[in-house]
């Protein structure tokens, strides 16, 4: 498993046991890109703003989330 399939799962596994369920999954990950794209050295404070903003009111961020997203876009050489 390469490295953007590895740090993928793992991103999607730490979604889904954060609660959110599965069919939403890739619509969170594009506005995460969205918000790494624009930023990629936000904090926790900066990602939970953004996020919102994009419309997802019912989610708060954690740092593991943040980190996670960082790694695989990262790994997209995003």
């Amino acid at each position: 498993m390469n490295s953007i399939n590895k740090y993928r799962q793992m991103f999607v596994d730490h979604l889904k046991k954060k609660g959110l369920e599965k069919d939403i999954i890739p619509s969170f990950i594009r506005s995460m890109r969205i918000c790494y794209v624009a930023d990629p050295a936000m904090n926790i404070l900066m990602a939970n703003g953004q996020i919102q903003y994009l419309g997802w009111n019912d989610i708060e961020l954690d740092y593991q989330t943040v980190q996670l997203s960082k790694k695989y876009f990262e790994a997209e050489g995003i």
